[in-house]
């Protein structure tokens, strides 16, 4: 199954800023096992989380989606 979420722009972003995991989490205000289901297509997670990455990441939510 194709991944949802571009997880592309999420690691890529963590790449650039040299951020770990958790330090990319914390900055997003998301809990790190929110982060591991985004991460893995398991869409079971509150839109509001998409929404604080699109924020850190300075892209709109719709970027996140892969279509």
């Amino acid at each position: 199954m194709k991944n949802v979420i571009n997880i592309n722009l999420i690691i890529d972003y963590m790449l650039k800023h040299n951020l770990s995991k958790r330090k990319f989490c914390k900055l997003c205000g998301i809990g790190v096992s929110i982060f591991d289901k985004i991460i893995k297509n398991d869409l079971n997670f509150g839109i509001k989380s998409l929404f604080k990455i699109a924020d850190v990441l300075d892209i709109e939510i719709y970027e996140l989606f892969n279509c």
